[in-house]
């Protein structure tokens, strides 16, 4: 089982795989890049070198990149979709670079263009991006589904998998599955029958082959609200017995999971804790931590 969270590789990606593991991380997710603005530095050799001797001195396991939220690869408009392919373009680089084997983004909006218009668009992007990169194939293209607020597409499994349908290099692609994101677009994993529903789901529609990665949150938000509000395990609309069943089904357990709750380094220490107690069999009360950022 490998338990992490998206830690800050403020001062350098080097920095990340320490911090991860001082608050005991298996895994780790990080920006590789300012997230907020379009330009960003190159990455150098001497960086490179120094991120690679980090991991392998912290002992971190999968290593998660979460692309720019700034992306949008169903864009209508041909400018905004190309800017966004060479932000994705270079992302995709530097990780291959810099030894990172998941690179983690959202799939766009299509703007009221319509969705299978937003799809074809995505598939064509995602080509463009596997054809400027040939040698990355070391590096799996993750597709994270989405609440599905306002036009954004990869609400359903149906349509993550229609995306990766129409690409000319499926093997290339995999998906990560944010449970905060899944309850609100409406898969009722808070249950027992909707947790065997919702893998069953992705089983019939992807193959639980193609599940990467997930992203551990609760939600703040209501039950298929279309919403995108994370809240702290166990302390939201979902409650701990779905993150219970996630890191004990063995279909889920070895599955790098990656917190991005609203809990900051301190607090997820203490939810890896949890986590791992529970995954052990045992039923310790929720920590107590209070909430001190907006989360991812």
């Amino acid at each position: 089982m490998q338990l992490g969270a998206h830690v800050s590789a403020a001062g350098g990606v080097e920095q990340a795989p320490p911090r991860g593991r001082e608050i005991g991380c298996d895994c780790i997710q990080l920006f590789t890049r300012n997230q907020r603005t379009w330009n960003a530095k190159a990455v150098t050799e001497t960086e490179v070198d120094a991120f690679r001797r980090a991991r392998r001195d912290s002992g971190i396991t999968t290593v998660m990149s979460h692309g720019s939220y700034l992306v949008n690869p169903a864009a209508p408009e041909a400018d905004k979709r190309d800017r966004s392919l060479a932000n994705m373009v270079d992302e995709l680089g530097r990780c291959h670079r810099l030894g990172i084997e998941l690179y983690n983004f959202h799939p766009g909006a299509h703007l009221d263009s319509g969705r299978e218009a937003g799809i074809a668009r995505i598939a064509q992007t995602l080509d463009l991006l596997c054809d400027a990169h040939p040698e990355a194939t070391d590096v799996t293209l993750v597709l994270e589904n989405v609440a599905g607020q306002g036009t954004t597409l990869g609400r359903t499994f149906e349509e993550l998998a229609a995306i990766i349908e129409q690409v000319r290099q499926p093997e290339r692609f995999a998906v990560c599955l944010d449970t905060a994101h899944a309850f609100a677009a409406g898969y009722a994993l808070h249950t027992e029958a909707g947790w065997e529903t919702m893998l069953e789901t992705f089983e019939r529609t992807l193959g639980l082959d193609r599940l990467a990665a997930f992203h551990v949150n609760d939600s703040k938000a209501p039950f298929d609200s279309r919403k995108d509000r994370h809240a702290l395990l166990g302390r939201g609309e979902i409650g701990p017995d779905a993150f219970i069943r996630l890191v004990t089904d063995p279909r889920t357990r070895d599955v790098p999971m990656f917190l991005e709750t609203p809990a900051g380094p301190e607090g997820w220490a203490l939810e890896i804790a949890w986590l791992r107690a529970v995954a052990a069999g045992d039923r310790p009360p929720l920590p107590q931590i209070g909430e001190i950022k907006s989360g991812l």
